[in-house]
């Protein structure tokens, strides 16, 4: 029992993650569609939040939209701590120096998942939605979470994803911990194709307060709109992340 339990947390998950990607009503088949649901299923799960008020259903549209108790679910957090809010804040900044497209990872087990995304301002962009897992040593945001964790674990997580992943997109150990070296110097990583095919991303760590977890904000689009910005994104990536103290290194 608690198997789908546990599923079907996950999916009401997944239909909040989506309308907070999407930004817009949505028919069932357009949920079922991004959320690789079976039009049956997904019309059951949101009925059910309809029914909850969580959602609320449009007759002359056929549409479901969020009800603004979704809204309420949160507004506890910026009472306590307001830091990620900070954080949006500062990828609205970045997003407005380079018009790219703007993610904001944190790790996932031996993962790193994309918890908030800002898409570019031009027609071909990356395309990559809230909830997204990726290999940690394959995305930008991965390598420069693991850039701050200690050599041993950091050799534990290229293992596991190793073994996790097609033998095409496995790495060699020495020459990643010898990439994690560069990116611990420079203050960056790239991704350079690894995640996705013809896709740059550029990360850096993203401040943190407290005892909260790392986080990690990352620029990303097309291999060669990336290439000829590149010096625009670490900049700006740099003005809007790096603490006040930090001396800034020329790139």
């Amino acid at each position: 029992m608690a198997g789908p339990a546990i599923k079907s947390a996950a999916r009401t998950l997944e239909v909040l993650e989506f309308f907070s990607a999407r930004q817009q009503p949505a028919t069932v088949g357009e949920i079922a569609a991004a959320l690789g649901l079976p039009q049956s299923s997904a019309s059951m799960l949101l009925k059910s939040l309809v029914s909850l008020n969580y959602l609320d259903y449009r007759p002359a549209t056929r549409r479901f939209v969020p009800t603004y108790r979704v809204t309420l679910l949160g507004s506890w957090i910026k009472v306590v701590d307001d830091a990620h809010a900070a954080l949006t804040d500062l990828m609205e900044a970045i997003h407005r120096d380079t018009g790219e497209t703007v993610m904001l990872g944190m790790q996932h087990g031996a993962s790193m998942r994309y918890v908030h995304i800002l898409g570019a301002s031009y027609a071909v962009q990356l395309a990559v939605a809230v909830g997204t897992v990726r290999p940690m040593t394959l995305a930008a945001i991965g390598q420069v979470l693991l850039s701050a964790k200690p050599d041993a674990e950091i050799r534990a997580i290229v293992r596991r994803n190793n073994a996790d992943v097609a033998e095409s997109q496995r790495v060699r150990e020495s020459e990643f911990m010898a990439e994690i070296r560069l990116v611990r110097a420079r203050g960056y990583a790239e991704s350079l194709g690894r995640m996705t095919a013809g896709a740059n991303v550029i990360a850096m760590l993203a401040p943190t307060e407290g005892e909260g977890p790392a986080m990690a904000i990352g620029v990303g689009g097309p291999s060669e709109r990336i290439a000829h910005a590149r010096d625009t994104i670490i900049t700006a990536l740099g003005r809007h992340l790096r603490r006040p103290c930090a001396k800034d290194k020329p790139s």
